[in-house]
């Protein structure tokens, strides 16, 4: 398959599982496990939205790596989608904000593009390093914010977070740089905040792959640079995207900082 029919593949394969999510009744979402002492909520919509963007996806021949299939994480990463089917899940059981379909399509550990989908308002993004982003078929780019007094900060705490002094101190010193933070309770909906210009720069600590992988891309289509990680694994991961009028004083702001020093 070429790249844009790939991508064309993602495109249809995102939208069609998050029209099927939106269109459950309330008590089709509801919490049937918890994982990670109760602070990661499994949905039975989680799995019926794996099965339904994996099977989407499987004509294309490309391995899949989902956070609802333990027995795919530890696939190499040289050529396979990175799928969260329902990123948000907190939110979509208690209709409290954004969640989100997410995929990936993953070249030597590197996102090449992401499609995404909104279920709360129903949009579709596309885009990568070399596919400019749009939502819902017009372009999205970031913002041009030139300081971290005026900037956005889209962050959060995911399951994974220390919650222990010497982790949380300094990333609320981070925090405090910026005249605005937003938690959205999903990581690739902050994502396609800063890709929209919405928001400045995402940080976020102790979060997975699958999470962050077609945000990642998404953002980079519409300008975004990567400042953490270098490297991408399963996770969990350290990162960091900002537009690219605050890269440099984010860079160092990030280096001067201990808010990223371990996981």
């Amino acid at each position: 398959m070429s790249l844009d029919a790939l991508l064309r593949t993602a495109e249809r394969a995102v939208t069609e599982t998050g029209e099927f999510l939106r269109s459950l009744a309330s008590d089709e979402r509801g919490v049937v496990a918890t994982e990670i002492g109760g602070r990661e909520v499994k949905l039975h919509a989680d799995r019926r939205a794996h099965d339904r963007l994996s099977e989407l996806l499987a004509d294309s021949g490309v391995p899949v790596v989902s956070e609802e299939e333990k027995t795919s994480h530890g696939e190499n990463l040289d050529e396979v989608w990175v799928i969260d089917p329902l990123d948000g899940s907190y939110n979509f059981s208690r209709e409290l904000g954004h969640s989100v379909v997410s995929c990936a399509y993953v070249v030597n550990g590197s996102p090449v593009f992401g499609a995404l989908y909104d279920l709360v308002d129903a949009s579709t993004y596309v885009g990568g390093r070399n596919h400019p982003s749009r939502r819902n078929n017009r372009s999205i780019s970031c913002s041009s914010i030139a300081r971290l007094d005026a900037a956005v900060l889209c962050t959060g705490f995911p399951a994974r977070f220390s919650f222990s002094n010497d982790v949380v101190d300094p990333y609320f010193s981070l925090m405090s740089r910026f005249a605005k933070v937003r938690m959205t309770g999903s990581a690739a909906h902050s994502l396609c905040l800063l890709a929209r210009g919405a928001a400045d720069c995402y940080a976020e600590r102790s979060i997975m792959f699958w999470d962050v992988a077609g945000g990642i891309a998404l953002a980079q289509g519409a300008g975004a640079h990567v400042i953490m990680p270098e490297r991408y694994d399963i996770g969990p991961l350290s990162v960091v995207l900002a537009a690219p009028s605050l890269v440099e004083v984010i860079s160092q702001t990030v280096a001067d900082s201990r808010a990223f020093a371990r996981h």
